[in-house]
């Protein structure tokens, strides 16, 4: 099944839900990484998975091709995530 995307249409409400709620995210984000600390990387990357599935079920409990899909566009966004952060990155040490 093909991952599922944001239609032009919908990009900029979701952009700025983004935008106004990133402090929010970054800090939800930074308390999770908290209670991964002393795991190893591989029981951190299971407790990672475990989160994400539960949440995923949690939105389709009922339909696995909606459920992949759904991991699918998460692993695309982490993709375009990283290039980010290595592009940013890059720009900082290079100024």
């Amino acid at each position: 099944m093909k991952p599922m995307r944001a239609t032009e249409a919908e990009q900029p409400e979701i952009y700025a839900i983004d935008r106004r709620e990133m402090p929010a995210i970054r800090r939800a984000a930074q308390e999770m990484a908290k209670h991964l600390r002393g795991l190893s990387d591989v029981s951190q990357k299971q407790a990672i998975t475990e989160l994400t599935v539960a949440w995923i079920m949690a939105i389709y409990p009922d339909s696995l091709d909606l459920a992949i899909s759904l991991s699918d566009a998460m692993r695309d966004q982490t993709d375009i995530d990283l290039q980010q952060a290595f592009e940013t990155r890059r720009r900082k040490l290079s100024s």
